[in-house]
């Protein structure tokens, strides 16, 4: 069962893998850099957040609290 609380905290992760994914991309832009093995694997953590809070939020029926 899929809380109310269980799809924040899914947000939350997606926010902080976004900050991680943005403050990365800022460096190595700032550094002339292009994409490296660390930004891969952070986008990768994305993703997966990403696609973990869409699955939760259409298994989320808000009369279950």
């Amino acid at each position: 069962m899929i809380t109310s609380g269980d799809i924040e905290l899914l947000r939350a992760d997606v926010r902080d893998c976004h900050d991680h994914v943005s403050l990365l991309r800022a460096k190595l832009y700032r550094w002339g850099l292009g994409s490296n093995a660390q930004l891969e694997k952070l986008e990768g953590e994305l993703e997966h957040a990403e696609q973990r809070l869409s699955e939760a939020t259409a298994r989320y029926s808000p009369g279950q609290n």
